[in-house]
């Protein structure tokens, strides 16, 4: 046990995990940010095609803008305008950089996972090289081999590209769809009021364990054991959890908005994000040590 042990902290320190995690927590915080406009070309798009909510968000926000802004009253017909007319390009141009950002992130996230593991040989290194001499071959043969070569090299290069977006969309789906199952538990009918207490313990650790599992089984290169990863991912969901649930009693917000003012969120935000990818991270040096024991 003592040498488990031994074997996961100097993994742990050989791979810098306090530093890539400091540096995917700040990819993270900021590469959310294209999500806020997003949400403002959507909210757009709703007041477009509902002239009773669009009335009612303009009268509410004239009260908002003669209150804050008494000499400009037209800023909020400006600003109506805005969310109306520009929907579209905001919502196109945020959903691009948000793909964008969250491919860079994920692609980051399976380069720290490589140094964890040990990367391998490139996924993408070639049978041969291009200019392999090839006995026999006519140089219209070596030709075609060679055009071959390069043709297979570019469709690995276009799948290495994509591989962390498609990924990455699919932990972000399998996290909204906790964060929607955990909305309606509030709605069950009166029935079944019974399973509200045990399911609202049960999904945020069964999220958080098939978002850790698939991300220790698809991203790293090699890929541990599938044992090491399913236990892995246990252990990092617990952590999480008690992460998710002991973090806000040692920060209690109100307390920290009254020392750090407006700021408070954004470096909540910031430590949360830290100790998830410390969690994530740890968890894939435990995943490590497990396959090298198998």
């Amino acid at each position: 046990m003592l040498g488990f042990l031994q074997r996961i902290y100097q993994s742990y320190t050989a791979s810098h995990i306090p530093f890539f995690a400091a540096a995917l927590a700040y990819y993270a915080l900021f590469s959310l940010m294209p999500l806020l406009f997003l949400l403002v070309g959507v909210f757009g798009f709703i007041l477009r095609g509902n002239a009773e909510l669009e009335s009612a968000f303009f009268s509410r926000l004239v009260e908002l803008t003669v209150l804050l802004f008494p000499t400009q009253p037209e800023i909020a017909q400006t600003l109506l305008s805005f969310l109306t007319k520009g929907a579209f390009p905001i919502t196109f141009a945020s959903l691009l950089v948000l793909l964008w950002a969250s491919s860079n992130f994920f692609a980051a996230l399976a380069y720290a996972l490589g140094v964890i593991f040990g990367q391998g040989p490139p996924r993408l290194q070639l049978p041969f090289p291009p200019d392999f001499p090839a006995p026999g071959l006519s140089p219209l043969g070596r030709g075609s081999r060679r055009v071959l070569a390069q043709l297979g090299a570019l469709r690995g290069r276009v799948a290495a590209l994509l591989a962390p977006l498609l990924l990455g969309l699919a932990l972000i789906l399998l996290a909204l769809l906790g964060l929607g199952l955990s909305f309606l538990l509030r709605y069950l009918p009166a029935g079944f009021d019974f399973l509200r207490g045990g399911l609202e313990l049960i999904l945020p650790i069964l999220g958080g364990f098939l978002l850790f599992f698939f991300t220790y089984a698809l991203l790293p290169v090699p890929a541990p054991q599938l044992s090491s990863a399913l236990l892995s991912a246990l252990l990092a969901a617990l952590a999480w959890e008690g992460m998710r649930l002991g973090l806000p009693l040692l920060l209690p917000r109100t307390q920290y908005e009254v020392i750090y003012g407006p700021i408070a969120g954004f470096l909540l935000a910031l430590v949360g994000f830290y100790l998830t990818m410390w969690i994530l991270l740890s968890g894939a040096v435990v995943a490590r040590v497990l396959s090298e024991e198998v």
